[in-house]
């Protein structure tokens, strides 16, 4: 199996605060302490020496859940009195989905076994 490295986990917990910060900008607390709860489940899986690769896909598994069609995560925009603020928000929120997405997708890539 290939090796996914520390620093990648720890780029998911950079990005996984992002995003909880942009969240909690938005008034989008429930959102915020999902993703808090991943970031909390990440942090265990980085301090440990030598990380569980099944609980790491476990993780993955759970945050893809969230960009599920019909799922409020991915539909999620904030409306705000001013329209620019509101622009910047969602613009912010926009680039951590993208983010948090593109990571997961590298590090589900190096899991996988390729046999020739």
């Amino acid at each position: 199996m290939q090796k996914v490295e520390k620093w990648r986990i720890q780029e998911l917990m950079l990005v996984l605060q992002q995003l909880i910060q942009t969240l909690k900008k938005g008034n989008c607390h429930e959102w915020a302490n999902v993703f808090a709860h991943y970031h909390s489940e990440s942090q265990g899986i980085y301090l440990k020496g030598h990380f569980n690769l099944s609980e790491l896909k476990k993780l993955i598994r759970n945050i893809y859940n969230c960009f599920m069609e019909g799922k409020s995560f991915t539909n999620l925009a904030f409306q705000r009195e001013n329209q620019a603020e509101a622009d910047l928000l969602n613009n912010e929120l926009y680039e951590c989905r993208l983010r948090l997405y593109r990571i997961l997708n590298e590090m589900e890539e190096r899991m996988v076994e390729y046999k020739h």
